[in-house]
């Protein structure tokens, strides 16, 4: 018998149920906690290597805090095509911040602060040679970048929110989130190395580098953009604590060659000068009423400082002040200058100036953030700082009184400054006359249309000829002294190859090409500085012909040094090779090896009967209280961070090193030290492994508070609390 069953009720099916999770929620709410781990620590990876364990707890635990308050506002948008653009768009952004953070490593050797970011679009538009090389380098770390969003593009069908009753969810992300930030609060004493400091996130320094290197690059953007629109956060000025340790208690004579007395200075080849009966040499400062200041001062921070320069133990005059005295002087920063270069068969008359007036046999040169800007702020201002920042903005605004340029204007002096490329670059036009120039001349502003003595005018190129610009600006001031005249040279900088990354090097070629280098690029980079030799050998040359030579000095120094040497050529060789080549030390580490950071210091005047030997460890932002004690300025030794190397007193040599990260290295009469290394004592110092280690700990503190100091007089335009006594 057949039975009949009822038919099935037809139902209308439904792909995804309401009310439930679609399959894509999953691979959605994780695809930015692990996309934005993997982007950090790629571009990590890729620039200073693999984080510490503490920075690797720090960096994926903000990156898994990002990732999922990124997944909670998507959970909140209701529409599929809304999500996939907005996820598309975030994580474009994400791979392009990481990306050009790496590609700007490769050429700068470190983060880029956003403070930068006109900087950086100016040297993209001039410098596209370096550009490129930059991202042809990075080209297997900027294609790991971008896979996270590669990714999400092929497998789109799989990311998507259900519309609705999603509230759980949105509670499950938003706790995900808060638990990971407490968790970051709770693990910082737990996790972080040594070298941490804590108030990286709560107070942002400009060396944010720091910051980048403990919490990522998406943490140290987000704070360091804060900042830029905000403001610092409250937290007032960072002073660790001093250990007092007298070196001379914890080194002593270890037998070797080496010395042990006052590596200062001497006379003639050398040779120590005989015992002279004792003078009593006052201070070097100005009548500043710290004690009022700090009375009527409501700001802290100000107070602060106040209280701080007050205490610092000021350098001594000593049989050097006034040595130049009313003479003019003429003082040239050199775009990627090494001592390398100099030689008396190629360059005669810098070798004669570096071994006939003030010779310093223990110079050194910070690249700070990697960029002429910071190197050059170090020549003219006696501190440093950490950011393009200090004079970018802050350089237009802050007052310099200090600098030679507002010194010798209030004596009097005809004061002028020239660079023989783009006038506005770097935002000279703003700063220059901050720091005391009256007349300021670039390509753009009047130096194209200056004439030599057989009216002849610059000839545009890559780079510009440094020698045309000595040329075609010594008859602006050579009838008008006193004066005080400063060049930024141009013709050394980068690209070096004989290709036409720059014209200076193939105006040179023949004369380079018997240098025992291995490589191009190391011919090329000293056939550009050779339009130095030229530069001064043409000042020399019209100055003596007008009788004022021997009533002139000259000061030389570097910027940074060659850190832009590379292949360029393309014969295949790394920067490092490049720069071992140059140097003639290893490229392993090298950026480790602070002989890459020695250089070249020239003050010379041809009206001394001898040279002056200088011994004594010494850097960039000794240079300002050092010549202004030459010529009897009157200045004020407890304001920069640098002190007059002829004072007697021990310059503390900060160094940042290329590719180190938030290292800093330093440099003493007793000894170097590198993080990475450790202490090494220098020739004729040994002491105890305990007593090393009081020592390194107390000059590492002692760093940091020159460091915070020297960035807070920038931050506060602190100068400016003491206008009345600094005219």
């Amino acid at each position: 018998m057949n039975q009949t069953y009822p038919s099935r009720p037809q139902y209308q099916t439904r792909s995804h149920p309401r009310g439930t999770a679609q399959e894509g929620i999953l691979p959605t709410m994780l695809f930015f906690p692990i996309s934005v781990f993997y982007c950090e620590l790629i571009a990590r990876l890729f620039t200073f290597g693999m984080p510490t364990f503490g920075q690797l707890m720090l960096i994926l635990l903000t990156s898994v805090t990002t990732g999922f308050f990124m997944s909670f506002v998507l959970s909140l948008i209701r529409s599929r095509t809304a999500v996939t653009a907005v996820t598309v768009s975030v994580s474009s952004v994400i791979s392009v911040v990481c990306a050009s953070q790496v590609v700007y490593h490769k050429i700068f050797g470190s983060y880029y602060n956003w403070g930068d970011i006109g900087m950086a679009g100016e040297a993209a538009t001039n410098f596209f040679g370096m550009l490129w090389g930059g991202i042809r380098d990075s080209l297997i770390p900027i294609l790991l970048l971008f896979l996270p969003l590669i990714i999400r593009l092929l497998a789109r069908k799989r990311f998507s929110f259900c519309r609705t009753k999603r509230m759980s969810y949105m509670f499950s992300l938003m706790l995900l989130s808060i638990t990971s930030l407490f968790f970051i609060l709770f693990s910082f004493g737990a996790c972080m190395d040594r070298s941490y400091d804590g108030t990286l996130y709560s107070y942002l320094f400009p060396d944010s580098g720091n910051t980048y290197m403990n919490f990522g690059i998406l943490t140290g953007s987000r704070l360091n953009i804060e900042q830029l629109l905000f403001g610092k956060r409250e937290g007032g000025l960072y002073l660790p604590p001093v250990d007092t340790v007298d070196p001379d208690q914890i080194f002593r004579p270890d037998g070797t060659t080496g010395t042990t007395e006052d590596p200062g200075t001497s006379g003639g080849e050398g040779t120590t000068k005989p015992p002279e009966p004792p003078k009593v040499y006052g201070d070097n400062v100005l009548e500043i009423d710290f004690d009022t200041l700090i009375a009527n001062e409501k700001n802290s921070n100000i107070k602060k400082l106040h209280e701080y320069f007050k205490n610092v133990t000021p350098t001594k005059q000593n049989e050097y002040t006034g040595m130049f005295e009313g003479k003019n002087l003429i003082f040239l920063t050199l775009e990627g200058f090494s001592s390398n270069v100099i030689s008396p068969e190629l360059t005669p008359t810098l070798y004669k100036m570096s071994t006939e007036g003030f010779v310093f046999k223990n110079y050194y040169c910070s690249v700070w953030a990697g960029s002429t800007l910071t190197g050059e702020y170090a020549n003219l201002s006696g501190n440093m700082y950490m950011t393009t920042g200090c004079l970018r903005g802050n350089g237009a605004k802050n007052v310099q009184p200090l600098a030679l340029g507002n010194q010798f204007k209030a004596l009097g002096y005809k004061t002028m400054y020239f660079h023989g490329h783009t006038y506005s670059y770097y935002g000279r036009n703003e700063w220059v006359p901050n720091f005391g120039y009256d007349e300021y001349y670039g390509i753009g502003n009047g130096l194209e249309n200056f004439k030599d003595a057989e009216g002849n005018t610059i000839v545009n190129k890559w780079p510009n000829s440094d020698h045309e610009v000595a040329k075609v600006t010594i008859n602006q001031f050579i009838g008008d002294a006193p004066f005080h005249i400063y060049y930024m040279s141009i013709s050394g900088h980068a690209n070096y190859n004989f290709l036409g990354g720059n014209k200076m090097s193939s105006k040179h070629k023949a004369e380079v090409q018997n240098l025992p280098y291995k490589y191009t690029a190391s011919k090329a980079y000293v056939a550009s500085q050779l339009e130095v030799e030229l530069m001064v050998r043409e000042l020399i040359d019209q100055l003596d012909a007008a009788g004022i030579l021997d009533d002139t000095v000259f000061v030389l120094a570097p910027d940074h040094f060659p850190y832009g040497i590379n292949d360029d050529a393309g014969e295949g060789y790394t920067k490092e090779e490049a720069l071992a080549d140059l140097y003639g030390i290893p490229a392993d580490d090298i950026y480790h090896n602070l002989d890459l950071y020695r250089n070249s210091l020239i003050i010379w005047s041809s009206g001394m009967e001898e040279p002056v030997i200088v011994d004594t460890p010494c850097s960039a932002v000794d240079i300002l209280p050092t010549v202004s004690n030459l010529f009897g300025l009157p200045y004020d030794s407890r304001l920069m961070t640098g002190v007059d190397v002829l004072s007697g007193a021990e310059p503390f040599v900060i160094l940042k090193g290329l590719n180190d990260g938030n290292a800093r290295c330093w440099v003493t009469k007793y000894g170097s030290y590198v993080p990475q290394k450790g202490f090494t004592p220098a020739a004729g110092f040994t002491a105890t492994e305990d007593a090393i280690k009081s020592y390194v700990t107390a000059m590492n503190n002692l760093l940091k508070v020159k460091i915070n100091y020297a960035d807070a007089i920038v931050n506060y335009n602190y100068y400016s609390y003491l206008t009345d006594y600094l005219k």
